[in-house]
């Protein structure tokens, strides 16, 4: 009883350790130490045999647990630990959707936010914080259906967070909740355990925030540097901090509007003077220049009766600008144009207009049929509109000036865009934003007997001034006080088409020498707030990196105050942003002086030491009106008073999806600060207002385009950041900003002005030319026909994610494909590598899936890239980022979309599915140390297959079976047991063909290593004959021998099992056991015996006329040399037992109680015996069913399987006795204490996890191999491969002395295979056989054929071939 109490007591002990473990087994690799196995004793090694596509040693606890249930596709994902010292990885939880973003806390605290709603199986809601080391969770939001859900502690509503970003102590949150009252983002306190709002109260109600990063302010203090939010939205939740009071103590003009008085027009008139003018249908000998200069009275007809187009081509430099409105001018006539459409090139699209309707000077819109009056109806209208008593004209809608012109500001939060209508004109706004390069007025209808109109100008509310000054000249002659200009102070400016004939897409100034300085003028003419960008073109156009130089640029005021300097490198690959100003600036029509604001570029210094003729470029300067300080413009000083009025004195700022957060800034923030109630409720905005400043990045979100949306921040380097990607929909070119895409923008990031506490940033772009298939997009210099999903920081460049094709934009953008050497490529799919201004593909097809997901992984010293889609869920494309290939056998498939690193050595993932096994190989393999796995290097492919059985026939020979086919071998394959990593695929002799389903079931070679004899559960073909359950196979001379047993078969015609063949070597007869009712016809129910001397079927109980055994057979072993014990569900004189006896001498079957004590509801599958006496089967065995294992210790069963959990996957295979290198202090009650039970199958052990092979030590369980197949489900062993001395399958088993079987002794077929000489060979071999066959077997003079032969010994061989013979016949 001793060795059950100290069973029971580790088992109690081992479960107070697994309580204790279970805490800390997240954090800590258990590890498992194994037995010392002796291998020489094996047979050098142990094979391992089944239906697996990969296998591992379970070298720490819950090895296996990354494995998954089920294997058809599931949106889950699971949580895994990953040792990144020695590939160790465990699951550590299983959620019900997917994880989309996990970031580190602390060394073993992480946070995940996803869509799902169930961690472990416990209700949860995303995001939550998960303790690896304490395996415990902790929810930030309270689960809707959670009893602890406080009333004191806001929630989450209508909505999800959709990024997180870690601060130290603080966790952002954004998505498109609300919470507590405000929208879109929200803080969370790790060590108050709090939620609560921003103190800018998140942003305007149905924001949505995507994106989170932080740009440091490079001097370690946690209150400095800046928050940017990227999402949807234009206003924060406190909208008044937009709202900025720049009263000054001097007093204003008042803004009372007056017959004296007109609106601020601040659009400027765009230059056509240079540019090509054509037309279709015109009226011969004119000038389409003319009626740009409408000063001038001209005049432009189409021919008579018929509609024509009038076309104007800008100047290459102009280029992809963006105008706001065209005006057309209709002289006095009974002629003229009824209706007309603008076109615009190269989108080749009629353009959405907008405009005032003079009968209701109410705005209207037209595209294909935009009405134009004749002018004596606009004299009408202007002239009633004079009688109009305009102090009723008191609101901002609409203003007319004493000529009864009518106009009004059609974009009133700026106010600096107008459209109106007078006795000679009508303006047309242009309702999208779209760049041209070319644009025409198309006339469709007409007033008398032809088209005409006299005038078109065209508008933008941007000021530009070009070095090229043949560029700043005005429409009209005279007009040259009112439009920009610049001026060379010093040094030879020239047109770089002039110094390099190749450039002909762009146009700009080169200077050469140190003494260059041009001056640039922009027409700013009225006071407001400016930003002014200067563009400096890339040096790829002209080749002149090398040349290029570094520039001071200063902008002055009017007073010339130098407002700002900064150095400019000019060595930019692409043409390049810099933001240079942005602030209020005096205009020109309120200098005393006549004083003009201007930008001076000079010679500052060299790049590259030693340059001669370094290279100053200059293109342009763009002055963007972002407010201005007055909307109305006073023409007569008796309607100027000077009145003090504070709501004419506010700026605003507009936010369109981009945020900068200055955490400095709010600091002190009191709410009151903001602003406060004064007399009737209004709201006055306080001159302490400067919490949001207008930082580059704010004012960059005010240029966008309305209704723009950021996805994603990559951030180059938090702490020396370089480079700010955003990406997301932009939609059209934005306000007062020119982009060469609608999906990224690449911000250059300076660094964090901590006067301002703002951060300094400028655009980065690329004005290459386009498709003319408006869907592409220019991306670093690429063409991509679809939007971009993902950017990766990836060392020293990005990775661009999507479900694009990438092709160069022109020559000079070199594609290169990865996965060909680095070779030249014309396109690229879906991922793509941006370095060194280049592009680098990984030579994929088009994948028709949108990835968005990316992780990154190094295993065994080689780099992994992980595309993944979260769309699609089990779609995962892995790269081999060492060896340049995509991983395209499915058992290398790493399927994760998230990887982080929380410790040195530790890393958490997130995914579908993550395992490295040991080894990989499918359905074999062996070790022979216990830390390495090794092949057969049978090839075996296919899903169904596997290898079932195995039978160790010497130290040369072994046998393996079951259902598989590889390299022309079906379902047996011989293995070389002398040589490494070799095996013999030796086709079987003869005509051979198996049954679709037919599978071997068991293996058996005699022990004088000369038939093969094999269990079948189907028909094979053998020669033209049927045979089916046992089949004969002469190793010797390398052919099924031409005798073989008439087929088994159920009268039900059920399929036929054969589960145990052993040889009583003594009387030649082979006893089968399994599922069955017939041998041939020989009625023989579960248990025949084969006479292998008269090749025939044998019932066994048909001399017993008082026993009647009856079921089905699952094993036999021999006990003595004439006895066997049969196990199996098997019934004795219709009594259920678990065992009997057959002896073979004495033709008898018994039965033994104790061994019966079992149970009859115990059915067993498969027994060992563990020791050589068993003469009065009082031997130990250890014995198996379907949902048992017990040990037997001559008397008494003990269950030996508490550690083991039952459930639809546990089953057991196979059974064997390991030798142990030496003595231990093992439990001795089953079998000795140098060796140690190894159990076969697929099974759980409650302290360890799902397991594959596992060993008993006598009292306790240890998990030793666990196998994974190619859906990543627990695989199954099936055979253990091992020189077997416990396998007592003959009577030579028991009689020979010697504990090995056959040593030294090697097949025919083994030598013959390997020297290709079977004939050869197997003579050989016959000729001793025959003479130890006869001397071993003793056979007697009882069994002989023909009564003349009765008086002499009948040769064995001679006998079978008789006896074949005559069955033949």
């Amino acid at each position: 009883m001793s060795h059950i109490i100290h069973r029971q007591l580790s088992r109690i002990v081992g479960l107070i350790l697994l309580l204790f473990n279970s805490v800390v087994l997240a954090a800590n690799f258990e590890p498992i130490t194994f037995p010392s196995i002796d291998y020489p004793e094996l047979g050098n090694q142990l094979g391992i045999f089944g239906s697996y596509n990969a296998i591992s040693f379970y070298s720490f606890i819950n090895a296996s647990s990354f494995l998954t249930q089920s294997s058809s596709p599931s949106s889950n994902n699971n949580l895994f630990l990953r040792d990144t010292t020695n590939n160790n990885n465990i699951q550590l939880a299983n959620l019900n959707g997917q994880i989309n973003q996990i970031l580190s806390l602390s060394q073993d605290t992480i946070i995940l936010n996803g869509n799902f709603t169930s961690f472990n199986n416990q209700n949860v809601s995303s995001p939550i914080i998960y303790n690896i080391t304490s395996n415990s969770i902790e929810n930030i939001i309270s689960p809707s259906s959670s009893s602890l859900k406080k009333r004191d502690i806001p929630s989450f509503s209508n909505g999800t967070v959709n990024t997180m970003y870690v601060d130290n102590d603080l966790i952002y949150l954004g998505g498109d909740f609300e919470f507590n009252g405000t929208y879109g983002a929200a803080i969370y306190n790790q060590t108050s355990k709090q939620v609560s709002s921003l103190p800018f109260q998140g942003f305007g109600q149905h924001a949505i925030v995507n994106a989170i990063t932080k740009v440091f302010s490079g001097n370690d203090q946690d209150d400095q540097g800046s928050i940017i939010f990227g999402g949807n939205f234009n206003t924060l939740g406190l909208s008044n901090l937009l709202i900025h009071n720049i009263t000054t103590n001097t007093s204003q003009p008042s803004f009372n509007e007056s017959q004296n008085a007109s609106l601020i027009m601040a659009e400027q008139l765009i230059s056509l003077k240079h540019g090509i003018f054509t037309n279709v249908n015109g009226a011969p000998n004119q000038d389409g220049s003319s009626i740009i200069c409408p000063s001038n009275n001209p005049s432009w007809t189409l021919n008579p009766d018929s509609g024509g187009q009038w076309l104007v081509e800008l100047p290459d430099e102009m280029k992809g600008i963006t105008p706001t409105k065209a005006r057309l001018y209709i002289p006095p006539s009974d002629d003229g144009i009824q209706l007309f459409r603008i076109y615009s090139y190269p989108n080749n699209g009629i353009m959405n207009l907008t405009y005032i309707d003079p009968s209701t000077n109410q705005i209207a819109f037209c595209d294909a049929w935009c009405p134009l009056l004749q002018s004596s109806e606009l004299i009408d209208y202007a002239n009633a509109n004079k009688q109009i008593n305009t102090t009723n004209q008191t609101d901002s809608l609409g203003f007319i000036d004493e000529n009864g012109s009518f106009s009004m500001y059609y974009d009133p939060t700026t106010k600096t865009k107008t459209l109106g209508y007078g006795a000679g004109f009508q303006e047309f706004a242009f309702v999208n934003e779209v760049g041209i390069n070319q644009i025409g007025v198309t006339a469709t209808a007409w007033y008398g007997s032809e088209a005409l109109f006299g005038g078109f100008e065209l508008y933008q509310n941007a000021i530009y001034v070009y070095g090229n000054d043949t560029l700043n000249e005005p429409n009209c002659a005279k007009d040259t006080d009112t439009s920009s200009f610049s001026v060379v102070n010093a040094g030879n400016f020239e047109s770089i088409r002039a110094l390099d004939a190749a450039v002909t897409v762009t146009d700009y100034l080169v200077a050469q020498g140190t003494d260059s300085m041009i001056t640039l003028y922009p027409n700013i003419s009225y006071s407001g707030n400016y930003s002014i960008i200067m563009t400096t073109p890339g040096c790829t156009y002209d080749n002149s990196c090398a040349q290029r130089s570094i520039v001071n640029v200063t902008v002055l005021d009017t007073e010339d105050n130098v407002l700002t300097t900064s150095l400019i490198f000019q060595n930019n690959n692409n043409d390049k942003f810099d933001y240079l100003f942005y602030g209020h600036l005096n205009g020109t029509s309120e200098s005393s002086d006549g004083g003009q604001n201007r930008i001076e570029i000079s010679f500052h210094d060299t790049i590259i030491e030693g340059t001669s003729n370094p290279w100053v470029v200059v293109d342009k300067i763009v002055a963007d009106i972002v407010t201005l300080d007055k909307y109305f413009d006073m023409n007569s000083t008796n309607s100027t008073s000077q009145n003090y009025s504070m709501s004419h004195e506010l700026t605003y700022l507009n936010l369109n999806g981009l945020f900068e957060y200055s955490l400095a800034n709010f600091t002190n923030f009191d709410e009151s600060l903001v602003s406060s109630l004064g007399s009737n409720n209004q709201t006055i905005i306080s001159l302490n207002n400067t919490f949001v400043g207008n930082s580059t990045i704010n004012v960059l979100s005010s240029q966008l385009s309305d209704n723009s949306t950021i996805n994603q921040f990559t951030l180059s380097n938090s702490s020396n950041a370089e480079s700010l990607l955003l990406l997301g929909d932009f939609t059209s070119n934005s306000h007062n900003l020119t982009l060469s895409n609608s999906n990224v923008i690449n911000l250059s990031l300076g660094t964090y002005n901590t006067t301002a506490n703002e951060t300094n940033v400028s655009l980065i772009s690329r004005s290459l030319s386009k498709r003319d298939d408006s869907s592409s997009n220019t991306i670093f210099g690429g063409l991509f026909n679809n939007s971009i999903s993902k950017l990766v920081n990836f060392e020293n460049g990005i990775i661009l994610l999507g479900q694009f094709n990438l092709v160069g934009s022109n020559s000079s953008v070199k594609l290169n494909d990865l996965s060909n050497n680095n070779s030249s490529t014309t396109s690229i799919n879906n991922f793509a590598y941006y370095s060194n201004n280049q592009f680098f593909g990984f030579g994929n097809q088009f994948i028709d899936q949108d990835f968005d997901q990316f992780s990154n992984l190094t295993i065994n010293n080689a780099q992994y890239f992980i595309f993944s889609s979260s769309q699609n869920s089990s779609l995962f494309k892995t790269w081999d980022n060492t060896q340049y290939q995509w991983v395209n056998n499915s058992n290398y498939q790493l399927n994760i979309n998230q990887a982080i690193n929380v410790n040195p050595t530790q890393q958490i993932l997130g995914g579908e599915s993550f395992n490295i096994m040991d080894w990989y190989n499918v359905d074999q393999s062996y070790t022979n140390n216990s830390a390495n796995f090794s092949s057969y290097n049978l090839d075996i492919s296919g899903e169904s297959y596997e290898i079932s059985e195995s039978f160790y026939v010497n130290s040369s020979l072994s046998v393996i079976g079951g259902k598989f086919s590889t390299s022309g071998v079906t379902n047996i394959a011989f293995i070389n047991n002398s040589a490494t990593n070799s095996s013999i695929l030796s086709v079987l002799g003869g005509d051979i063909t198996w049954g679709n389903e037919t599978e071997i079931e068991t293996l058996y070679v005699d022990n004088s290593d000369q038939y093969l004899f094999i269990g079948t559960n189907g028909p094979v073909e053998i020669n033209n004959s049927n045979v089916t359950g046992v089949a004969i196979y002469d190793l010797q001379n390398n052919t099924f021998t031409s005798f073989q047993p008439a087929q088994l078969s159920n009268e039900d015609g059920s399929t036929i099992e054969v589960n145990a063949i052993a040889l009583y070597d003594q009387g030649s007869k082979l006893l089968v056991g399994g599922k069955f009712t017939q041998a041939g016809s020989l009625n023989c129910a579960g248990l025949c015996v084969y006479d292998l001397v008269n090749t025939r079927w044998l019932n066994p109980q048909s001399d017993i006329s008082n026993t009647t055994v009856s079921g089905t057979v699952s094993d036999i072993k021999f006990v003595q040399s004439n006895e066997v014990l049969i196990s199996g569900n098997l019934t004795v004189n219709n009594m259920n037992v678990n065992f009997i006896t057959y002896d073979f001498v004495n033709t008898i079957f018994n039965t033994k109680a104790s061994l019966n004590q079992l149970g009859s509801n115990k059915v067993i599958k498969k027994f060992i015996l563990n020791d050589y006496d068993n003469t009065n089967l009082n031997g130990r065995l250890v014995a198996y069913g379907d949902d048992f294992i017990s040990g037997f210790d001559g008397s008494n069963w003990y269950s030996i399987d508490d550690e083991i959990e039952y459930d639809n996957i546990t089953t057991f295979n196979d059974l064997k006795l390991f030798d142990l290198s030496q003595k231990t202090n093992y439990n001795q009650t089953l079998f000795d204490n140098d060796m140690i039970l190894a159990l076969a199958g697929t099974f759980t052990l409650t302290n360890y996890g799902t397991v594959n092979l596992a060993l008993f030590n006598g009292t306790d369980w240890i998990p030793f191999a666990f196998t994974s197949n190619s859906t990543n489900q627990i695989g199954s062993i099936k055979s253990l491969l091992i020189n077997d001395s416990y396998r007592f399958q003959s009577s030579d088993d028991i009689t020979n002395s010697s504990k090995h079987l056959s040593a030294g002794k090697v097949v025919g077929i083994s030598m013959a295979c390997a020297l290709g000489s079977t004939s050869l060979m197997g003579l050989l071999y016959i000729i001793p056989f025959y003479a130890l066959f006869r001397k071993r077997q003793g056979i007697d003079n009882t069994e002989r054929i023909h009564e003349n032969d009765m008086i002499d010994a009948v040769n064995p061989q001679h006998l079978l071939h008789e006896m074949d013979l005559q069955r033949n016949t």
